[in-house]
């Protein structure tokens, strides 16, 4: 794995989700000196949606747009997401891009498989988030400072009416006292990040009532192109 230090000039593409953790993972590998070139983000097979947290990719084109980071969005299925995945990475090597930054925590089979896929593409891979403590990543994300709203919710282990709230310092209290992870590592819940000091401008959303899929909320989330977020 690659220090974040070592970042200093180096091209990466951060592996973008939309949520708080990739986002904080870019801030910090761009503090460190690297050079963001591109964000990547795996979509469902007909391209509309987001495979991580079921997002509508206008509001991943928006926060690419925000950013100023050129974006590739792939489509695919569970089967053949690492093929994909890792074809993706090797036109970006082609490129001239030499690392790949993640959000990941602490799960060492997510740091395994993201050092293997960049292996296979001539890249390494960053996690500068890795080995924080849970809270530290989710305060640190705060006090960027950032905005983001919880998109989903897992139903057996979220408070009730997670999925649209804003995400707070107040709101990871009550996760902590309902006994979920802060930090959300599992999948407990997923975020949309709305504004952060690398964006240009915020991107403003619109959040409707939540709709549960099996053992999952998701809130109903799109751009909204008045300017101003609802929720």
């Amino acid at each position: 794995m690659m220090r974040t230090a070592n970042l200093r000039n180096v091209p990466f593409f951060c592996s973008w989700s939309g949520g708080k953790d990739s986002c904080l993972a870019l801030h910090l590998a761009v503090a460190a000196g690297g050079v963001p070139r591109r964000l990547l983000c795996m979509t469902a097979e007909d391209g509309r949606r987001t495979n991580a947290h079921d997002l509508p990719v206008d509001v991943i084109e928006a926060q690419a747009a925000a950013l100023g980071i050129a974006l590739t969005l792939c489509a695919t299925t569970w089967e053949d997401y690492e093929e994909k995945f890792v074809a993706a990475l090797r036109k970006m090597a082609a490129e001239g891009i030499a690392a790949g930054v993640f959000g990941d925590i602490d799960i060492e089979a997510h740091k395994a498989w993201e050092e293997k896929v960049c292996r296979a593409a001539g890249l390494r891979a960053s996690l500068p988030l890795w080995g924080r403590p849970r809270e530290r990543v989710l305060a640190e994300f705060l006090a960027l400072p950032a905005a983001a709203t919880v998109v989903a919710a897992r139903a057996d282990v979220a408070p009730a009416g997670l999925a649209g709230r804003q995400l707070t310092a107040r709101l990871a209290r009550e996760l902590a006292l309902a006994g979920c992870d802060v930090a959300g590592e599992h999948g407990e819940y997923h975020t949309a990040v709305t504004d952060c000091p690398l964006f240009a401008s915020p991107v403003a959303v619109r959040v409707r009532r939540a709709r549960r899929v099996g053992d999952h909320w998701f809130a109903n989330v799109t751009v909204n192109h008045d300017g101003e977020e609802t929720g």
